[in-house]
């Protein structure tokens, strides 16, 4: 194997290559490479570990929409439900204001 410093880059081969992608094995100029992660990946490399590394985290992301959606409706359901549970169960008078007049004033 030769040494790095007499190796050319893959891509630009007049230009001397300054590291070796540790993934692909190849080599490449200081142009080529970029730091992720502490390593010196060729753009080539560095594409599949970001493409690899996103649908991992984000498998089940398509369920969060309609999740969220249903969770509110039945919230919403449930919330109106006991609203009109205290409202049924309110006296009639307290509907017609007449609950009102005979506590403030104190009629029968």
């Amino acid at each position: 194997m030769t040494s790095l410093a007499s190796q050319r880059c893959l891509l630009h081969p007049r230009r001397e290559a300054i590291a070796r992608c540790p993934e692909c094995r190849r080599s490449y100029c200081r142009e080529c490479v970029t730091e992720h992660d502490g390593r010196l990946l060729c753009a080539a490399c560095l594409r599949r570990a970001t493409q690899t590394a996103i649908p991992k985290l984000h498998r089940l992301a398509w369920l969060a929409a309609p999740f969220h959606l249903v969770t509110g409706l039945v919230v919403a359901w449930v919330l109106f439900y006991l609203l009109g549970l205290a409202l049924l169960r309110t006296p009639s008078e307290w509907h017609e204001g007449t609950a009102v007049q005979k506590t403030l004033l104190g009629e029968p």
